[in-house]
Protein backbone atom coordinates (compact mmCIF):
# COMPACT_ATOMS: atom_id res chain seq x y z
CA UNK A 1 0.00 0.00 0.00
CA UNK A 2 2.44 2.63 0.74
CA UNK A 3 4.25 1.72 -2.39
CA UNK A 4 1.06 2.41 -4.12
CA UNK A 5 0.76 6.17 -2.40
CA UNK A 6 4.53 6.83 -3.22
CA UNK A 7 4.04 5.55 -6.71
CA UNK A 8 0.75 7.93 -6.80
CA UNK A 9 1.85 11.01 -5.42
CA UNK A 10 5.22 10.85 -7.94
CA UNK A 11 2.87 10.36 -10.81
CA UNK A 12 0.89 13.37 -9.82
CA UNK A 13 3.63 15.60 -9.01
CA UNK A 14 5.27 14.08 -12.36
CA UNK A 15 2.61 15.57 -13.96
CA UNK A 16 2.72 19.00 -12.10
CA UNK A 17 6.58 18.86 -13.00
CA UNK A 18 6.51 18.09 -16.52
CA UNK A 19 3.77 20.46 -17.18
CA UNK A 20 5.39 23.38 -15.66
CA UNK A 21 8.41 22.91 -17.97
CA UNK A 22 6.57 21.85 -20.92
CA UNK A 23 5.22 25.06 -20.71
CA UNK A 24 8.38 26.78 -20.73
CA UNK A 25 9.18 25.04 -23.31
CA UNK A 26 6.52 25.27 -25.61
CA UNK A 27 7.02 29.35 -24.89
CA UNK A 28 10.52 28.89 -26.56
CA UNK A 29 9.06 26.67 -29.43
CA UNK A 30 6.06 28.79 -30.40
CA UNK A 31 8.70 31.97 -30.83
CA UNK A 32 11.01 30.08 -32.77
CA UNK A 33 7.97 28.15 -35.18
CA UNK A 34 6.12 31.59 -35.38
CA UNK A 35 8.48 34.45 -34.95
CA UNK A 36 11.92 33.12 -35.09
CA UNK A 37 12.25 31.68 -38.40
CA UNK A 38 10.42 34.59 -39.66
CA UNK A 39 12.93 36.85 -38.75
CA UNK A 40 16.06 34.78 -39.75
CA UNK A 41 13.96 34.55 -43.71
CA UNK A 42 14.04 38.58 -42.37
CA UNK A 43 18.14 38.42 -42.31
CA UNK A 44 18.64 35.92 -45.18
CA UNK A 45 16.86 38.30 -47.57
CA UNK A 46 19.22 40.25 -50.04
CA UNK A 47 21.14 43.16 -48.55
CA UNK A 48 19.86 46.69 -49.94
CA UNK A 49 23.18 48.26 -50.91
CA UNK A 50 21.49 51.86 -51.69
CA UNK A 51 20.96 51.95 -47.64
CA UNK A 52 24.14 49.96 -46.28
CA UNK A 53 21.82 47.08 -45.65
CA UNK A 54 19.19 48.81 -43.02
CA UNK A 55 16.98 45.88 -43.79
CA UNK A 56 19.42 43.27 -42.58
CA UNK A 57 20.09 45.69 -39.52
CA UNK A 58 16.41 46.49 -38.90
CA UNK A 59 15.71 42.41 -38.58
CA UNK A 60 18.86 42.09 -36.25
CA UNK A 61 17.20 44.48 -33.87
CA UNK A 62 14.07 42.77 -34.10
CA UNK A 63 16.27 39.71 -33.56
CA UNK A 64 17.65 40.79 -30.32
CA UNK A 65 14.43 42.17 -29.22
CA UNK A 66 12.52 38.75 -30.00
CA UNK A 67 15.42 36.71 -28.18
CA UNK A 68 15.44 39.07 -25.12
CA UNK A 69 11.53 38.91 -24.44
CA UNK A 70 11.78 35.47 -24.92
CA UNK A 71 14.73 34.91 -22.18
CA UNK A 72 12.69 36.76 -20.07
CA UNK A 73 9.28 35.10 -19.77
CA UNK A 74 10.98 31.57 -20.13
CA UNK A 75 13.23 32.55 -17.22
CA UNK A 76 10.09 33.74 -14.85
CA UNK A 77 8.76 30.55 -16.54
CA UNK A 78 11.73 28.22 -14.99
CA UNK A 79 12.21 29.78 -12.11
CA UNK A 80 8.56 28.83 -11.13
CA UNK A 81 9.48 25.40 -12.41
CA UNK A 82 12.60 24.92 -10.73
CA UNK A 83 10.74 25.89 -7.24
CA UNK A 84 8.53 23.55 -7.99
CA UNK A 85 11.19 21.03 -8.65
CA UNK A 86 12.33 21.62 -5.27
CA UNK A 87 8.97 20.93 -3.75
CA UNK A 88 8.53 17.73 -5.78
CA UNK A 89 11.64 16.10 -5.15
CA UNK A 90 12.13 17.23 -1.37
CA UNK A 91 8.66 15.66 -0.69
CA UNK A 92 8.97 12.96 -2.26
CA UNK A 93 12.42 12.46 -0.51
CA UNK A 94 10.60 12.79 2.61
CA UNK A 95 8.20 10.05 1.58
CA UNK A 96 10.95 7.73 1.23
CA UNK A 97 12.36 8.93 4.19
CA UNK A 98 9.49 7.87 6.05
CA UNK A 99 8.72 4.66 4.07
CA UNK A 100 11.91 3.55 4.62
CA UNK A 101 12.19 4.54 8.23
CA UNK A 102 8.74 2.41 9.02
CA UNK A 103 9.62 -0.69 6.94
CA UNK A 104 13.19 -0.80 7.73
CA UNK A 105 14.31 -0.15 4.06
CA UNK A 106 17.38 1.87 5.41
CA UNK A 107 18.85 2.48 1.31
CA UNK A 108 15.48 3.80 0.51
CA UNK A 109 15.99 6.53 3.43
CA UNK A 110 19.09 7.61 2.48
CA UNK A 111 18.53 7.96 -1.48
CA UNK A 112 15.27 9.78 0.20
CA UNK A 113 18.05 11.73 1.94
CA UNK A 114 20.14 11.86 -0.79
CA UNK A 115 17.25 14.16 -2.96
CA UNK A 116 15.96 16.51 -0.34
CA UNK A 117 20.20 17.55 -0.05
CA UNK A 118 21.02 17.23 -4.02
CA UNK A 119 17.48 19.18 -4.46
CA UNK A 120 18.66 22.04 -2.59
CA UNK A 121 22.02 22.27 -4.05
CA UNK A 122 20.98 22.27 -7.41
CA UNK A 123 18.23 24.75 -6.72
CA UNK A 124 21.36 27.10 -5.98
CA UNK A 125 23.24 26.44 -8.86
CA UNK A 126 20.40 27.10 -11.08
CA UNK A 127 20.22 30.30 -10.05
CA UNK A 128 23.67 31.25 -10.11
CA UNK A 129 23.68 31.33 -14.44
CA UNK A 130 20.43 33.66 -14.27
CA UNK A 131 21.75 36.23 -11.90
CA UNK A 132 25.22 36.33 -13.28
CA UNK A 133 23.43 36.86 -17.00
CA UNK A 134 24.76 33.99 -18.24
CA UNK A 135 21.74 32.43 -19.22
CA UNK A 136 21.13 35.53 -21.52
CA UNK A 137 24.63 34.87 -23.22
CA UNK A 138 22.67 31.30 -23.59
CA UNK A 139 19.37 32.37 -25.29
CA UNK A 140 21.92 34.34 -27.71
CA UNK A 141 23.54 31.21 -28.40
CA UNK A 142 21.37 28.45 -28.31
CA UNK A 143 19.02 30.57 -30.75
CA UNK A 144 21.98 31.10 -32.84
CA UNK A 145 22.98 27.25 -33.07
CA UNK A 146 19.41 26.30 -33.76
CA UNK A 147 19.20 28.53 -37.31
CA UNK A 148 23.35 27.32 -38.05
CA UNK A 149 21.95 23.47 -37.15
CA UNK A 150 18.87 24.13 -39.41
CA UNK A 151 21.04 25.71 -42.22
CA UNK A 152 23.72 22.95 -42.06
CA UNK A 153 20.85 20.10 -42.09
CA UNK A 154 19.61 21.90 -45.22
CA UNK A 155 22.56 22.00 -46.76
CA UNK A 156 23.64 18.62 -46.59
CA UNK A 157 20.20 17.45 -47.67
CA UNK A 158 20.48 19.43 -50.35
CA UNK A 159 23.84 18.11 -52.04
CA UNK A 160 22.60 14.72 -51.46
CA UNK A 161 18.96 15.64 -52.80
CA UNK A 162 19.47 18.31 -54.90
CA UNK A 163 19.09 16.34 -58.36
CA UNK A 164 15.43 15.58 -57.58
CA UNK A 165 13.27 18.61 -56.77
CA UNK A 166 10.21 16.91 -55.44
CA UNK A 167 11.70 14.99 -52.95
CA UNK A 168 14.10 17.69 -51.84
CA UNK A 169 10.89 19.62 -51.67
CA UNK A 170 8.78 17.11 -49.68
CA UNK A 171 11.81 16.59 -47.26
CA UNK A 172 11.57 20.09 -46.44
CA UNK A 173 8.20 20.54 -45.98
CA UNK A 174 8.17 17.44 -43.18
CA UNK A 175 11.48 18.68 -41.52
CA UNK A 176 10.23 22.15 -41.54
CA UNK A 177 13.20 24.21 -43.10
CA UNK A 178 10.42 26.68 -44.11
CA UNK A 179 7.52 27.00 -41.36
CA UNK A 180 6.67 24.73 -38.91
CA UNK A 181 10.06 24.38 -36.54
CA UNK A 182 12.85 22.52 -38.10
CA UNK A 183 13.42 18.72 -36.98
CA UNK A 184 12.93 15.43 -37.49
CA UNK A 185 10.14 13.87 -36.05
CA UNK A 186 9.97 10.43 -34.80
CA UNK A 187 7.43 7.86 -33.03
CA UNK A 188 9.20 6.19 -30.38
CA UNK A 189 8.59 3.25 -28.25
CA UNK A 190 9.34 2.55 -24.57
CA UNK A 191 9.21 -0.81 -23.61
CA UNK A 192 8.51 -1.31 -19.67
CA UNK A 193 9.41 -5.20 -19.15
CA UNK A 194 8.02 -7.22 -16.76
CA UNK A 195 8.02 -10.73 -15.95
CA UNK A 196 5.05 -12.78 -14.71
CA UNK A 197 5.32 -15.34 -11.56
CA UNK A 198 2.84 -17.56 -13.11
CA UNK A 199 3.44 -17.09 -16.99
CA UNK A 200 4.71 -20.90 -18.64
CA UNK A 201 5.39 -21.46 -22.00
CA UNK A 202 4.76 -25.11 -21.47
CA UNK A 203 1.17 -24.75 -20.49
CA UNK A 204 -0.88 -24.10 -17.66
CA UNK A 205 0.93 -27.29 -15.74
CA UNK A 206 4.42 -26.41 -16.25
CA UNK A 207 7.04 -24.49 -14.34
CA UNK A 208 6.94 -20.57 -14.89
CA UNK A 209 9.57 -19.87 -17.31
CA UNK A 210 10.60 -17.07 -14.15
CA UNK A 211 12.07 -19.92 -12.59
CA UNK A 212 13.67 -21.42 -15.24
CA UNK A 213 15.39 -17.74 -15.85
CA UNK A 214 16.48 -17.88 -12.33
CA UNK A 215 17.68 -21.58 -12.66
CA UNK A 216 19.43 -20.93 -15.97
CA UNK A 217 20.49 -17.43 -15.91
CA UNK A 218 24.06 -16.76 -15.86
CA UNK A 219 24.81 -15.22 -13.54
CA UNK A 220 22.51 -16.72 -11.35
CA UNK A 221 19.12 -13.93 -10.78
CA UNK A 222 18.28 -13.45 -7.43
CA UNK A 223 14.68 -12.84 -7.25
CA UNK A 224 14.70 -10.23 -4.08
CA UNK A 225 17.08 -8.20 -5.48
CA UNK A 226 14.92 -8.25 -8.48
CA UNK A 227 11.98 -7.26 -7.09
CA UNK A 228 13.96 -4.23 -4.97
CA UNK A 229 14.82 -6.21 -1.40
CA UNK A 230 18.26 -6.59 -0.02
CA UNK A 231 20.16 -4.19 -2.18
CA UNK A 232 23.91 -3.78 -1.45
CA UNK A 233 23.86 0.11 -1.21
CA UNK A 234 21.36 2.45 -2.18
CA UNK A 235 23.60 4.30 -5.00
CA UNK A 236 23.77 0.54 -6.65
CA UNK A 237 20.25 -0.01 -5.93
CA UNK A 238 16.94 -0.51 -8.79
CA UNK A 239 13.93 0.96 -8.34
CA UNK A 240 11.48 -1.87 -9.58
CA UNK A 241 7.57 -2.22 -9.23
CA UNK A 242 6.33 -5.18 -7.37
CA UNK A 243 2.70 -5.46 -7.95
CA UNK A 244 0.90 -8.63 -5.76
CA UNK A 245 -2.74 -10.07 -7.19
CA UNK A 246 -3.86 -10.25 -4.08
CA UNK A 247 -2.08 -8.44 -0.58
CA UNK A 248 1.28 -8.00 -0.93
CA UNK A 249 4.17 -9.98 -1.05
CA UNK A 250 7.03 -10.05 0.98
CA UNK A 251 10.91 -11.51 0.94
CA UNK A 252 9.29 -14.96 2.50
CA UNK A 253 6.64 -14.96 0.07
CA UNK A 254 9.39 -14.80 -2.73
CA UNK A 255 11.33 -17.41 -1.24
CA UNK A 256 8.14 -19.42 -0.96
CA UNK A 257 8.00 -18.67 -4.67
CA UNK A 258 11.15 -19.87 -5.50
CA UNK A 259 11.20 -22.97 -2.85
CA UNK A 260 8.04 -24.80 -4.83
CA UNK A 261 9.17 -24.04 -7.99
CA UNK A 262 6.71 -21.43 -8.84
CA UNK A 263 3.57 -24.12 -8.16
CA UNK A 264 1.15 -24.83 -5.49
CA UNK A 265 0.01 -22.79 -2.74
CA UNK A 266 2.11 -19.68 -3.82
CA UNK A 267 1.50 -16.11 -4.23
CA UNK A 268 1.92 -14.69 -7.67
CA UNK A 269 2.83 -11.34 -8.43
CA UNK A 270 3.62 -8.94 -11.75
CA UNK A 271 7.62 -7.88 -11.67
CA UNK A 272 8.10 -4.57 -13.34
CA UNK A 273 11.58 -3.22 -14.48
CA UNK A 274 10.27 0.37 -13.29
CA UNK A 275 7.29 2.05 -12.02
CA UNK A 276 5.52 4.14 -15.18
CA UNK A 277 6.27 7.65 -13.23
CA UNK A 278 9.69 6.70 -13.26
CA UNK A 279 9.93 5.54 -16.98
CA UNK A 280 7.93 8.83 -17.56
CA UNK A 281 10.92 10.60 -16.29
CA UNK A 282 13.23 8.86 -18.82
CA UNK A 283 11.61 9.54 -22.04
CA UNK A 284 10.43 13.37 -21.00
CA UNK A 285 14.25 14.34 -20.53
CA UNK A 286 14.72 12.78 -23.84
CA UNK A 287 11.91 14.32 -25.47
CA UNK A 288 13.11 17.27 -24.33
CA UNK A 289 17.23 17.73 -25.09
CA UNK A 290 16.40 15.30 -28.17
CA UNK A 291 15.30 19.23 -29.70
CA UNK A 292 18.83 20.26 -29.20
CA UNK A 293 19.90 17.92 -31.84
CA UNK A 294 16.69 18.44 -34.64
CA UNK A 295 14.61 15.56 -33.09
CA UNK A 296 11.28 15.69 -32.07
CA UNK A 297 10.08 12.57 -30.41
CA UNK A 298 6.46 11.46 -29.47
CA UNK A 299 6.47 8.36 -26.86
CA UNK A 300 4.21 5.08 -26.70
CA UNK A 301 4.91 3.47 -23.55
CA UNK A 302 4.05 -0.27 -23.69
CA UNK A 303 3.99 -2.75 -20.61
CA UNK A 304 6.19 -5.62 -22.65
CA UNK A 305 6.90 -9.32 -21.01
CA UNK A 306 10.25 -10.57 -21.41
CA UNK A 307 10.06 -14.13 -22.66
CA UNK A 308 14.03 -15.19 -22.32
CA UNK A 309 16.22 -15.10 -19.32
CA UNK A 310 18.84 -13.13 -21.14
CA UNK A 311 16.59 -10.48 -21.38
CA UNK A 312 16.40 -10.13 -17.52
CA UNK A 313 20.17 -8.72 -16.84
CA UNK A 314 21.19 -7.89 -19.96
CA UNK A 315 24.86 -9.25 -21.36
CA UNK A 316 26.17 -6.00 -23.38
CA UNK A 317 28.14 -8.58 -25.29
CA UNK A 318 25.00 -9.80 -26.68
CA UNK A 319 22.47 -6.95 -27.26
CA UNK A 320 22.14 -7.31 -30.98
CA UNK A 321 21.40 -10.52 -30.95
CA UNK A 322 18.67 -10.36 -28.04
CA UNK A 323 17.07 -7.11 -30.14
CA UNK A 324 16.56 -9.93 -32.67
CA UNK A 325 14.86 -12.32 -30.43
CA UNK A 326 11.22 -11.81 -29.15
CA UNK A 327 9.38 -9.94 -28.04
CA UNK A 328 11.58 -7.32 -29.38
CA UNK A 329 12.38 -8.15 -33.26
CA UNK A 330 14.43 -5.77 -34.17
CA UNK A 331 15.82 -6.55 -37.72
CA UNK A 332 19.91 -6.86 -38.69
CA UNK A 333 21.72 -5.75 -41.59
CA UNK A 334 18.53 -5.47 -44.01
CA UNK A 335 16.27 -2.39 -45.29
CA UNK A 336 14.10 -3.13 -42.62
CA UNK A 337 16.85 -2.12 -40.33
CA UNK A 338 17.45 1.14 -42.01
CA UNK A 339 13.75 1.28 -41.86
CA UNK A 340 13.59 1.14 -37.78
CA UNK A 341 16.21 4.17 -37.64
CA UNK A 342 13.09 6.24 -38.10
CA UNK A 343 11.31 3.84 -34.76
CA UNK A 344 13.98 4.31 -32.05
CA UNK A 345 13.37 1.76 -29.51
CA UNK A 346 14.35 1.86 -25.29
CA UNK A 347 13.60 -1.10 -23.26
CA UNK A 348 13.55 -0.41 -19.54
CA UNK A 349 15.30 -3.01 -18.56
CA UNK A 350 16.21 -4.76 -15.41
CA UNK A 351 19.64 -4.57 -14.83
CA UNK A 352 23.05 -4.82 -16.81
CA UNK A 353 26.36 -6.60 -15.46
CA UNK A 354 28.11 -4.22 -12.69
CA UNK A 355 28.96 -0.62 -14.11
CA UNK A 356 26.34 0.04 -16.92
CA UNK A 357 23.23 1.99 -16.49
CA UNK A 358 22.32 1.60 -20.32
CA UNK A 359 23.35 0.21 -23.80
CA UNK A 360 22.53 1.02 -27.03
CA UNK A 361 23.31 -0.76 -30.57
CA UNK A 362 23.58 1.73 -33.85
CA UNK A 363 23.07 0.48 -37.46
CA UNK A 364 25.99 2.34 -39.37
CA UNK A 365 29.59 3.38 -38.58
CA UNK A 366 30.50 7.03 -37.33
CA UNK A 367 32.94 9.13 -36.17
CA UNK A 368 33.42 10.60 -32.60
CA UNK A 369 33.92 14.00 -32.29
CA UNK A 370 36.31 13.23 -29.01
CA UNK A 371 38.94 9.97 -29.53
CA UNK A 372 38.18 7.56 -26.73
CA UNK A 373 41.36 7.13 -24.32
CA UNK A 374 42.96 4.38 -26.49
CA UNK A 375 42.85 7.58 -29.38
CA UNK A 376 40.45 5.78 -31.02
CA UNK A 377 37.75 8.04 -33.33
CA UNK A 378 36.24 4.99 -34.64
CA UNK A 379 32.55 3.93 -33.66
CA UNK A 380 31.33 1.19 -35.29
CA UNK A 381 28.29 0.20 -36.56
CA UNK A 382 26.26 -3.53 -35.40
CA UNK A 383 23.31 -3.44 -38.39
CA UNK A 384 20.99 -3.04 -35.54
CA UNK A 385 19.28 -0.22 -33.38
CA UNK A 386 17.99 -0.25 -30.26
CA UNK A 387 18.67 1.05 -26.60
CA UNK A 388 17.90 -0.37 -23.04
CA UNK A 389 18.48 1.52 -19.51
CA UNK A 390 17.72 1.11 -15.81
CA UNK A 391 16.55 3.28 -12.95
CA UNK A 392 18.66 4.54 -10.58
CA UNK A 393 18.70 7.25 -7.99
CA UNK A 394 18.96 10.06 -7.75
CA UNK A 395 17.51 11.49 -11.18
CA UNK A 396 19.68 14.42 -10.84
CA UNK A 397 22.48 12.14 -11.97
CA UNK A 398 20.88 9.05 -14.20
CA UNK A 399 17.29 10.94 -15.49
CA UNK A 400 19.61 11.49 -18.78
CA UNK A 401 20.29 7.68 -19.30
CA UNK A 402 17.44 6.92 -22.19
CA UNK A 403 18.69 10.06 -24.24
CA UNK A 404 22.43 9.60 -23.41
CA UNK A 405 21.82 6.06 -25.30
CA UNK A 406 19.47 7.18 -27.89
CA UNK A 407 22.47 9.24 -28.85
CA UNK A 408 24.84 6.75 -29.71
CA UNK A 409 21.72 5.40 -32.00
CA UNK A 410 22.29 8.61 -33.94
CA UNK A 411 25.92 8.00 -34.11
CA UNK A 412 27.38 10.01 -31.16
CA UNK A 413 30.15 8.87 -28.99
CA UNK A 414 31.02 9.61 -25.44
CA UNK A 415 32.87 12.59 -24.72
CA UNK A 416 34.41 14.56 -21.86
CA UNK A 417 32.28 16.62 -19.37
CA UNK A 418 29.96 16.20 -16.47
CA UNK A 419 27.23 18.43 -18.19
CA UNK A 420 27.42 16.99 -21.21
CA UNK A 421 24.51 14.12 -21.95
CA UNK A 422 26.87 12.16 -24.05
CA UNK A 423 29.14 12.18 -20.89
CA UNK A 424 30.36 8.74 -18.71
CA UNK A 425 32.82 8.69 -16.09
CA UNK A 426 34.25 5.84 -17.35
CA UNK A 427 37.47 6.57 -18.58
CA UNK A 428 36.03 10.73 -19.59
CA UNK A 429 36.91 14.00 -17.60
CA UNK A 430 34.66 14.85 -15.22
CA UNK A 431 35.91 18.58 -16.62
CA UNK A 432 35.91 20.16 -19.45
CA UNK A 433 35.32 23.97 -20.93
CA UNK A 434 32.68 22.41 -23.06
CA UNK A 435 30.76 21.87 -19.49
CA UNK A 436 31.53 24.81 -17.63
CA UNK A 437 29.44 26.93 -20.66
CA UNK A 438 26.99 24.64 -20.48
CA UNK A 439 26.86 25.42 -17.04
CA UNK A 440 26.86 28.87 -16.84
CA UNK A 441 24.78 29.22 -20.35
CA UNK A 442 21.66 26.72 -19.59
CA UNK A 443 22.51 26.46 -15.88
CA UNK A 444 23.12 22.46 -13.79
CA UNK A 445 20.94 20.97 -16.69
CA UNK A 446 23.00 18.69 -19.32
CA UNK A 447 22.72 19.21 -22.88
CA UNK A 448 23.95 18.72 -26.40
CA UNK A 449 26.76 20.90 -28.22
CA UNK A 450 26.05 22.32 -31.59
CA UNK A 451 28.98 19.81 -33.07
CA UNK A 452 27.27 17.11 -31.73
CA UNK A 453 24.05 18.20 -33.48
CA UNK A 454 25.71 18.30 -36.69
CA UNK A 455 27.13 14.81 -36.44
CA UNK A 456 23.64 13.87 -35.94
CA UNK A 457 22.31 15.31 -38.76
CA UNK A 458 25.69 13.97 -40.83
CA UNK A 459 24.74 10.76 -39.65
CA UNK A 460 21.03 10.76 -40.61
CA UNK A 461 21.73 11.97 -43.89
CA UNK A 462 24.08 9.64 -44.92
CA UNK A 463 21.86 6.37 -43.31
CA UNK A 464 18.43 6.81 -42.89
CA UNK A 465 15.73 5.90 -45.96
CA UNK A 466 14.27 9.09 -47.37
CA UNK A 467 10.46 7.59 -46.66
CA UNK A 468 11.84 8.61 -43.45
CA UNK A 469 12.88 11.85 -43.77
CA UNK A 470 10.04 12.85 -46.22
CA UNK A 471 7.30 11.35 -43.54
CA UNK A 472 5.86 14.34 -40.68
CA UNK A 473 3.84 11.56 -38.35
CA UNK A 474 3.04 14.54 -36.02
Amino acid sequence: MQDCISDLFILLTLKINTMAHTVCTDVGNWVNNNVQQQVERCMEQECNWWCLCCNKWFCFLVWVLVVITTWVITTVCEVVADVIDLVVTVVTGVIDVFVGLFTGDWTRLAAGLGEIVGAGIVFIAEMVPIVTGGTLVGAFTDTSDKWELRNFAKNLLTEKYGNTPEDLMAIGEALGFNAGGFGLRLKATALRSFLRSDFSSRGNDGVPDLITFLRDARPVLDLKMLAGFNPSAWWTRDWPQLTADTGTVSPADLDTYVANNGMGAVKHFTLFSMSTANLMTRTDVATLHAQEIGLFLQWDIIDTQLLAGNEVIIDVNRFGSILQQPPFLRNANNAAATTELCHPLAIAAFGFPPGFNGISAHLADATCLEPDETGDSNFRGEGITGTAFRYRKPDLAFKYVAIHEIGHTFGLCHVDGLLRIMFTAAGRKVSSGSSWWQYWTSGVEAGFTLDEGKKVWKYITDNFDINCLKARPF
